[in-house]
């Protein structure tokens, strides 16, 4: 089961869960019932104390695993990708020209990434905002980040898994967007 399917599943759970207090909560309110302050201000402390302790292993059990990199840790490669209407430029050295980009696109070798090294692409646009999105081998999105002009974001990733993956645009950047698109392989 994917990873998103799981995140909803959990988050439908607590919603219900939400949603029953608050129904038998409404349901006893209709009843007039006499409650000492100190006997709601020990049940204030459990459920504080609850919390706290539910937070705490949460925390504990999803920090190590979040998918983020240090910025101190340097990638293990770069990758130099460009968008501009209505294609990606992908490449393994900086492309600061106009002309570069268009000999990447039009004749550059097809990127090829190693598996399980930390790859850093830096994405910049030539003429608009444009989403440089990352879909694995399955058609799933794994990663997003904008390509903006003047303007260099980063995105970290760790490919796992050996294959085509594509990059499509996120962000309407004019009547071709749906064509926008690159591809690199991992293996």
């Amino acid at each position: 089961m994917p990873v998103q399917q799981i995140a909803f599943l959990v988050w439908l759970l607590f919603a219900i869960i939400i949603a029953a207090v608050f129904g038998i909560i409404g349901w006893r309110s209709r009843q007039k019932v006499d409650v000492s302050p100190a006997r709601v201000n020990r049940f204030r402390i459990l459920l504080l104390v609850i919390l706290l302790v539910l937070s705490v292993i949460f925390w504990a059990y999803t920090l190590p695993k979040v998918p983020y990199p240090t910025e101190a840790r340097q990638p293990d490669m770069v990758v130099f990708v460009t968008g501009k209407q209505f294609n990606f430029g992908i490449a393994t050295h900086p492309m600061p020209t106009e002309k570069e980009w268009e000999e990447v696109v039009n004749f550059g070798e097809p990127v090829v990434l190693p598996r399980n090294k930390l790859i850093e692409f830096r994405v910049t646009s030539l003429d608009v905002n444009h989403g440089f999105s990352l879909y694995d081998p399955d058609h799933l999105l794994i990663g997003q980040v904008q390509a903006m002009p003047g303007y260099m974001n980063r995105l970290r990733y760790r490919f796992t898994k050996p294959g085509e993956y594509t990059v499509l645009c996120l962000e309407y950047c004019g009547n071709g967007h749906h064509r926008m698109r690159g591809a690199f392989t991992v293996q």
